[in-house]
């Protein structure tokens, strides 16, 4: 079973230095592949305003003078039309620039954990069976 991706599970996982690196490193790694530099300092306590602020730069050049290379961004991210829409009603305060950015943030987030899931799953499924090889 996969683990609970929702908001409380994303807020828990901001709380794991491990996961917020990781997840940095993931936002670096895809927005650089479009040419956009995006960079981390490190703090992790001040990862979302960091990566948030640089993010939003790119998110809203791209949406102003480049939409193709903006939506190449999303299906690299793996973010649709879709779950911007929802983000855009469930922060209806938010400007769309605002909502998408913060989308890719919490897409880029749980990609990590479902890694970090299926590596634990799949190391403790090698050990059971390394162990039942023993016996």
């Amino acid at each position: 079973m996969l683990p609970e991706l929702d908001r409380k599970a994303l807020q828990q996982a901001t709380q794991r230095e491990d996961l917020i690196r990781k997840a940095a490193a993931q936002i670096i790694k895809d927005f650089a592949e479009f040419g956009l530099e995006v960079s981390f300092s490190g703090d992790v306590h001040n990862f979302y305003q960091e990566l948030f602020s640089q993010m939003k730069i790119h998110v809203d050049q791209l949406l102003g003078e480049q939409y193709p290379r903006f939506l190449s961004l999303l299906y690299r991210i793996d973010v649709s039309e879709q779950q911007v829409a929802m983000y855009q009603q469930e922060m209806a305060d938010a400007t769309y620039i605002d909502a998408v950015t913060e989308l890719i943030i919490h897409r880029e987030l749980k990609k990590v954990m479902i890694r970090e899931y299926f590596r634990a799953h799949s190391n403790n499924g090698s050990e059971e069976d390394s162990q039942r090889l023993k016996e």
